[in-house]
């Protein structure tokens, strides 16, 4: 498996995957529902993907099975979303792909990596922590935003930590 910046051609295969990601939650009662829910729109990818903030895992057969999509924001690199299909869950695919966003806003010079995650999700904010990423309680006005809005991306009205690590 290896991680690489994603192409147009591959926005068609993220649903799929967000999707798969999503039937974990069907295991927490109070968040069934997101694995019933919207996924982001194919139109929303390739904006990203123009951007070349987005990363995908690919296996060796040419398989996508995880993504990240992110945005710069205020010299923050803002992670919209982390999925792995569920295939491939629990096999480093994330940390691969987390530590590509994390090479590329070093690289560039930006001041941090900021993400909004549910805080009572053992694979959420949790996992999250363990990569560095600590809760940010009052959080600058565009993680405001994400966090009230799910970025325009998915609105979760559910309890969400604002999440940051520094890169300085």
């Amino acid at each position: 498996m290896f991680i690489r910046v994603a192409t147009l051609e591959d926005a068609a295969y993220l649903p799929r995957i967000e999707k798969s990601a999503s039937e974990l939650y069907r295991a927490i009662p109070h968040l069934d529902w997101l694995a019933a829910g919207q996924v982001i729109a194919r139109a929303e990818h390739e904006r990203l993907i123009l951007k070349r903030s987005v990363w995908v895992a690919e296996t060796s057969q040419d398989n996508l099975v995880g993504f990240l999509n992110a945005e710069v924001l205020n010299h923050e690199l803002h992670i919209w979303e982390l999925s792995v299909h569920g295939d491939w869950q629990r096999q480093g695919v994330g940390t691969g792909l987390l530590r590509s966003a994390y090479q590329y806003a070093v690289e560039t010079g930006l001041a941090a990596l900021t993400l909004t995650t549910f805080k009572d999700v053992p694979w959420c904010a949790p996992a999250y922590a363990k990569f560095g990423f600590k809760p940010v309680m009052n959080p600058v006005l565009h993680l405001r935003d994400a966090l009230n809005a799910g970025g325009g991306l998915v609105h979760h009205e559910c309890p969400q930590w604002c999440r940051l690590k520094a890169l300085t």
